[in-house]
């Protein structure tokens, strides 16, 4: 997945906890390289850095949102849940979780 891809999921996922009014949020990503230009002063000049220059607005603004690196192999449930959501046509809220993504869950908590 492309670093820009990731850079538009993670906005989306700023504007969804912006939306249901959530505070106090940690946003996790394995993509360093999102995090990093998050945390920093310094954005580039293509389409990646504008992306995150509209994160980086709203995280100034909701200064409770925490944005962290986590490795991949951390984040197994997060990429499982990319996986299913791939087979939905338009964006989708779970509600229920399936038995394969709380097993993962399950054993991340243990």
């Amino acid at each position: 997945m492309s670093v820009e891809a990731e850079a538009w999921g993670f906005l989306e996922a700023i504007k969804f906890v912006v939306e249901k009014d959530m505070s106090y949020v940690i946003f996790e990503s394995d993509c360093k390289a999102i995090v990093d230009i998050v945390n920093s002063s310094h954005l580039p000049q293509n389409e990646l850095g504008d992306i995150l220059s509209t994160c980086k607005d709203l995280l100034s603004i909701y200064t409770s949102f925490i944005v962290n690196f986590v490795r991949r192999q951390a984040n197994e449930v997060a990429h499982s849940i990319a996986r299913e959501s791939l087979s939905n046509p338009s964006p989708h809220v779970f509600y229920d979780v399936s038995s394969h993504l709380y097993s993962l869950i399950f054993n991340e908590m243990a």
